[in-house]
């Protein structure tokens, strides 16, 4: 096989994974960042990581999906850390110069997804990209730990607290 058939081999395989998991990769950023156009810039990040450091065969597998969830993962918190302090920034200039205006964005939704939301905003990264993973993208507990490293016990046990937060949230109007 010549040089350039396995680079269009390589291309086909890279590109049937993108389309396997791009829609879940997404949805699943756009949970942790809030924000579609981030979410799709961490989901291209995830890829290229993979293409340039991943080790094993170029074709779907739970091995790889757990892969680019934790990948995804990761990329999404380092955009929310990012955004994070960059408000902060923008937030001590807003200070700074009292006739500048900040715009408020209004969401639409339900009523109860809403409240749901902003109860799941009330939770730690870490306890939000659980509850994200199993109630948004129906992942099983195994799946979970796969993709969080964290033992099938532990997940269990941390769902379990971080949803009883939520349930107070929404019940408190948002005080934990």
């Amino acid at each position: 096989m010549s040089s350039r058939e396995r680079k269009a081999e390589c291309i086909s395989a890279f590109d049937l994974i993108v389309s396997c998991y791009q829609t879940l990769l997404i949805r699943y950023a756009v949970r942790i960042t809030g924000c579609n156009d981030v979410a799709q810039d961490v989901v291209q990040d995830a890829f290229i990581r993979m293409f340039r450091k991943w080790e094993g065969v170029f074709e779907p597998s739970t091995e790889l999906q757990s892969w680019l969830y934790r990948v995804t993962h990761n990329c999404a918190v380092d955009a929310v850390r990012h955004r994070a302090r960059r408000a902060e920034i923008e937030t001590q200039h807003a200070a700074e110069q009292p006739e500048s205006i900040d715009p408020v964005i209004a969401t639409g939704g339900s009523e109860a997804a809403l409240r749901a939301a902003a109860a799941l905003d009330t939770l730690t990264a870490r306890d939000r990209q659980l509850v994200v993973l199993k109630v948004y993208e129906e992942k099983s507990y195994k799946e979970i730990s796969d993709i969080t490293g964290l033992s099938i016990g532990n997940v269990g046990y941390i769902l379990h607290h971080a949803m009883r937060k939520m349930a107070h949230a929404i019940k408190t109007g948002g005080d934990v």
